[in-house]
């Protein structure tokens, strides 16, 4: 087998050595949590994903590898101590070495594609703002200036609570089994981080004497329940039943349950952005909101992330809808995927059908593919017939996977798989939408294509592997994290512009449920192909 990004090159890796007494009934990964300490379990620890990797100090007890170690790991790996904490209860106390995160260094995008102003923070204490965007990966925030609606400054981070899941539903799961408060201690801590790393001047390190009245949140409606303590079981099971949906406002006081820390006073206004149902939150509803969407415009909202969300106007309403895409354009499922961290392969070309070129973040050595590196890959791969119509990938690659940096990294034919299921899922439901409404793809207008691809996703190649349907060609337009900008646009008048407001968006949106679907089945299994 190949070595994974994240693990195994001890060169490539710098490494957290912690200690850990004895716990019989707890796996290494749950007393690691405990502890605080993060490490990438996208599956929660099913044992499914890989990626929860340790180093074991040889002076302790042996573990006798599991099977799915021997499939991760190569011998020396595992002669090495490497093992997956989700498989492994220690018998004795014992030291155990992480890798470093790299947190600090993903590239989320957090502007808007289709405005972008910034000014520079004056020196005196004047009146501001925050916009924050919850998603289920990463987080991302913006200083907008409450005087004339300008960004002062961005920021992003790792969503912590990834430990726990990759997706919506392993949180919601996650927190039905008793981690619901852990779960929200790490929201509220990375919120807490983000606004501390706005309001830090990055010259002097020193945190800036802001005025701050007011802070908007939008996030989906799992991340939302999460952060202000609601269960979670009605999301868990149908109907699907969120706790509340409607407008939230409240102090940071009341939010956190503490005094007030980060520079932010304890009486400072929060809004929770309101939701729509329990899978298209306040995220898609800040998202119209930043496009400026009217549901007599014929036009389309498209979010890719862990879900896929769509949007139509239809006339005097909207219709909306969500689709259980995955992780696999965040990197969550697929066997070398990784956030968009230096080193991460962004860009791909194949010659020949043998050499594959790559750009990695920053130009550092390849450790890994973030979102556009595997939708690059994919692309390339269909291109070059190396993958055929229904997904398989060719001999002599259908074992190994095909060579993307050789020796390092490789795209498996599992991988494959999770790309096509994500791709099938969003371009079907796109199609339902259309169909539903009466639209055909001439009457489109625009389609804002939103998420974590921010402006960087090639349209063509999205297009190429049927991420999109090919009807839409022409008519996209890619504008970065729509919900920050809808979540800023509702800290100020000067920057909301002439945009509905989040209560008038959501009382005009009908959700259709897919699962209840029977053209989103066959839909689906015909977008499963490849062009």
């Amino acid at each position: 087998m190949w070595p994974l990004p994240w693990t195994a090159n001890k060169e490539a890796n710098t490494m957290k050595r912690i200690f850990l007494k004895k716990n019989q009934q707890k796996t290494i990964l749950e007393l690691l949590r405990e502890q605080g300490e993060y490490l990438d379990a996208p599956c929660n620890g099913k044992g499914t994903c890989g990626k929860c990797r340790i180093i074991i100090e040889e002076t302790q007890i042996p573990a006798k590898p599991k099977q799915r170690e021997r499939e991760v790991f190569t011998e020396q790996e595992l002669e090495e101590g490497w093992h997956l904490s989700c498989m492994t209860v220690p018998t004795g106390d014992l030291y155990v070495h992480i890798p470093e995160s790299r947190e600090n260094q993903i590239q989320v995008q957090t502007g808007f594609n289709l405005e972008m102003k910034t000014e520079n923070m004056g020196k005196e204490k004047a009146a501001y703002g925050i916009a924050i965007d919850i998603g289920t990966t990463t987080l991302a925030g913006e200083l907008i200036s409450l005087i004339n609606g300008t960004c002062i400054k961005t920021a992003s981070s790792v969503n912590h609570q990834r430990a726990y899941g990759a997706d919506v539903i392993s949180r919601i799961r996650a927190a039905m089994s008793g981690d619901a408060e852990k779960m929200r201690e790490s929201i509220l801590k990375d919120v807490s981080n983000l606004i501390e790393t706005l309001l830090t001047e990055q010259k002097t390190g020193e945190q800036k004497a802001c005025d701050i009245s007011k802070i908007v949140i939008a996030g989906n409606t799992t991340m939302c329940h999460l952060l202000l303590g609601y269960s979670c079981e009605g999301l868990g099971a149908a109907p699907f039943t969120p706790v509340n949906l409607a407008p939230e406002d409240m102090t940071w006081g009341e939010l956190t349950r503490e005094n007030g820390h980060t520079g932010i006073s304890r009486n400072t206004k929060v809004q929770i952005i309101p939701g729509i149902s329990a899978f298209v939150g306040g995220d898609i509803t800040a998202g119209m909101k930043g496009c400026d969407m009217r549901p007599d415009k014929c036009e389309m909202l498209i979010d890719i992330g862990t879900n896929g969300e769509m949007v139509l106007a239809a006339g005097d309403h909207f219709l909306v809808s969500s689709v259980a895409a995955g992780p696999a354009f965040e990197g969550g499922n697929i066997s070398c995927g990784m956030p968009g961290v230096p080193g991460a392969v962004c860009r791909a070309v194949l010659f020949g059908k043998e050499k594959m070129v790559t750009k990695t973040i920053g130009g550092k050595p390849a450790i890994g593919l973030c979102g556009t590196g595997i939708i690059d890959v994919m692309y390339e791969l269909v291109r070059h017939r190396i993958v055929d119509a229904q997904g398989t990938l060719k001999e002599p690659w259908f074992t190994e996977g095909f060579p993307i940096v050789p020796g390092k990294i490789y795209f498996t034919q599992e991988d494959i798989r999770q790309v096509q299921m994500a791709k099938a899922a969003i371009c079907a439901g796109v199609e339902v939408l259309l169909q539903k409404s009466h639209v055909s793809y001439g009457q489109i207008e625009k389609v804002y294509v939103a998420g974590g691809f921010g402006t960087c996703l090639d349209m063509e190649k999205a297009l190429g592997i049927g991420l999109l349907p090919a009807g839409l060609r022409g008519k996209l337009i890619p504008v970065g994290n729509s919900a920050l900008e809808g979540a800023a646009r509702c800290l100020t008048t000067k920057k909301e512009g002439n945009s509905l407001p989040p209560h008038e968006i959501t009382s005009m949106s009908y959700e259709i449920n897919l699962a209840d679907t029977p053209e989103f089945q066959e839909l689906y299994l015909k977008h499963m192909q490849f062009c």
